[in-house]
């Protein structure tokens, strides 16, 4: 490739995943160059986040003492695992392994292929599971009220940043308390909330259309309503978005959310206590582009387990 024009090697290159990068570093002193300068790692990292068909399948997986990484757009899970299946599921390096088991750290989840540890002192590690590298928060001098702590990562594309936010319900005020980390300039901010009223968010998160989002009771009066929360990384706003409108009992609820090829989608336990109700909003932030994707019967896996949803392949697979 050395008589290929610039342009077009950087074409080719910024396709590549970020661990292919890192081996062709040492293919000659101009590729290392190239890979390594801040103008090649903006582009690839633009080109990764702009692709909505990738990483959509892949799920890491926290055991007690192990990390691992699962492709699930490569298992044959839906035909009966095979030896196949065994690259599909990776052993990584965890970052933390050498720290005690996992009740003094928890994998709180990711963003654009970084992961985040939450840790017993309330810091924060960032990590690559690609390059391999990681970066420590640290815990911010705000001391948050009592309340219920909720984290989420996200992305600003506008200023090329990530972004985590720290939040605080607080059960006496009934107001959130927030502040915003940023990546580039390695400090917290405290972010003004207007009241919102809501009871305990979910821990886990999801990031879709520039916001990150969890699942939370709204409240009015004696009523509660699920409902989602969001932030919105360029704005550092919290909103509510609607959760869909249709009739359904008080017992069942909404359990997870997730992002589908650029679309917020909500997993709803159906009455029976058996069924998982997909919605997808077709037009972000709009109540009305809530439409019912698929209905999947639990009963019809004759499984003595809970069924979860894990993931969308790219291909639309649940």
């Amino acid at each position: 490739m050395r008589d290929l024009p610039r342009d077009v090697l950087i074409h080719i290159l910024i396709r590549l995943p970020a661990k292919s990068l890192g081996q062709f570093k040492s293919v000659c002193k101009y590729w290392f160059s190239l890979i390594s300068s801040a103008d090649f790692v903006k582009l690839h990292h633009h080109q990764a986040i702009s692709n909505t068909s990738t990483n959509h399948s892949r799920v890491f997986i926290m055991s007690c003492y192990s990390l691992h990484s699962a492709n699930f757009a490569s298992l044959s899970c839906y035909e009966g695992f095979n030896d196949d299946d065994t690259s599909a599921i990776v052993t990584l390096n965890n970052p933390l392994e050498k720290e005690p088991p996992t009740h003094n750290y928890e994998l709180m989840g990711s963003c654009y292929g970084l992961i985040y540890f939450l840790l017993k002192n309330d810091c924060i590690l960032l990590w690559n599971p690609t390059t391999q590298e990681k970066r420590l928060i640290p815990d911010s001098s705000t001391s948050f009220s009592d309340g219920t702590r909720f984290y989420g990562l996200g992305y600003d594309l506008k200023k090329d940043d990530y972004k985590m936010v720290r939040a605080c319900h607080s059960i006496s005020s009934k107001s959130i308390s927030s502040e915003v980390f940023n990546l580039k300039t390695g400090s917290w901010r405290t972010v003004q909330v207007s009241r919102i009223d809501i009871n305990r968010p979910e821990e886990i998160e999801t990031f879709s259309n520039g916001a990150v989002h969890w699942l939370v009771k709204s409240v009015c009066g004696s009523d509660k309503t699920d409902t989602i929360l969001s932030f919105d990384m360029k704005e550092e706003i919290f909103k509510e978005i609607v959760l869909p409108n249709f009739t359904r009992s008080e017992s069942a609820v909404f359990v997870d959310l997730g992002d589908l090829k650029g679309c917020l989608y909500a997993v709803y336990g159906g009455d029976n206590g058996v069924d998982l109700n997909f919605w997808v909003m077709k037009e972000y932030g709009v109540e009305s582009s809530w439409s019912m994707m698929i209905r999947l019967n639990c009963v019809e896996f004759d499984s003595d387990y809970y069924m979860w949803p894990v993931c969308f392949t790219h291909e639309g697979m649940l």
